[in-house]
């Protein structure tokens, strides 16, 4: 069961911001697509603000 958003605006509204740019992403780190074991040990040292980001 899918849970209402109380404001009423729906999936449509977050998809909008988005492509606003209104919302900000931390990312802390890219690692190549092709080696995603550096960004998992990476995870697991902890620590981190913001996002792992692997990249093609």
């Amino acid at each position: 069961m899918r849970r209402r958003d109380p404001g009423g605006t729906g999936p449509a509204e977050p998809a909008r911001l988005v492509d606003e740019g209104v919302p900000t992403l931390r990312v802390a780190e890219t690692f190549a697509l092709d080696d995603p074991a550096k960004a998992h040990a990476r995870l697991a040292e902890r620590g981190l603000r913001g996002r792992l980001v692997l990249v093609p």
